[in-house]
């Protein structure tokens, strides 16, 4: 099969790893099926997206909505080279999965609005997936509602026209959408479970995670059920569906 190409677009080294391992431990997927590059870099490469069978596009700690005078010269190459990305990836209409910061600049790009309203604090949420859409492949085997761990200071307030709500929130109106036939989009990071807050605990004690006891919580809410990490479907579904 064609590989899956990650997106990241983190500035921090260890960040940038745990990513990749953490969509690794979550896809299943082997290095030689998922290649990553990093935004943040001297400058991204010239991406032939065909040439994967889909494309993950991760979070960062970037905003859409920070205003340019306090953008930084890589914040700002980089959101304009992910732009630039994302429209070879809708031009040529290969799969696409975005996650945090990839789905706020995704959002922009087709019309949507980002703003500051809906953020969430590190915490443990319950997302209820939208009944009407639960059909929809992208959630299959996952419960109608389950939670996960979010952290963001902005979220898509407006979808783009077209787009379809998947999944909302009590604190967040748009957790999974739908942007396309074959785009995909999580306002939190579907690939953090228990062992990837543990880890970042571990990291950064004061760098803004739950405290121990939330990660105990998502521990046993993560697995609640069928004993395994309920966003976590969502990403392996898409590689099930894309990876060809």
């Amino acid at each position: 099969m064609k590989p899956i190409l990650l997106v990241s677009t983190r500035p921090e080294d260890v960040e940038v790893e745990a990513e990749y391992r953490s969509f690794q431990r979550t896809t299943g997927l082997a290095e030689s099926e998922l290649e990553q590059v990093r935004l943040d870099m001297l400058g991204l490469p010239d991406i032939d997206v065909e040439a994967y069978s889909g494309i993950i596009v991760g979070g960062s700690p970037y905003g859409t909505t920070t205003s340019d005078v306090h953008k930084s010269a890589t914040q700002k190459r980089a959101e304009a080279e992910l732009f630039h990305l994302l429209q070879d990836v809708t031009t040529a209409h290969v799969p696409c999965f975005t996650t945090g910061y990839g789905t706020e600049v995704a959002a922009v790009l087709m019309g949507g609005q980002v703003t500051t309203k809906w953020a969430e604090p590190a915490q443990i949420t319950e997302i209820y997936v939208v009944a009407e859409h639960a059909d929809d492949p992208i959630l299959e085997g996952v419960s109608r509602t389950f939670y996960t761990y979010v952290n963001h200071a902005e979220a898509v307030e407006e979808l783009p026209e077209d787009a379809v709500l998947l999944a909302k929130s009590l604190t967040c109106p748009a957790e999974v959408m739908r942007f396309s036939d074959n785009f995909y989009a999580t306002q939190f990071n579907p690939e953090i479970d228990s062992d990837a807050i543990r880890a970042a605990l571990e990291r950064y004690e004061d760098a803004g995670y739950p405290g121990t006891d939330d990660v105990e919580s998502l521990m046993l809410a993560g697995r609640l059920g069928v004993c395994e990490h309920q966003a976590g479907k969502l990403v392996r579904n898409f590689v099930r569906l894309f990876g060809a």
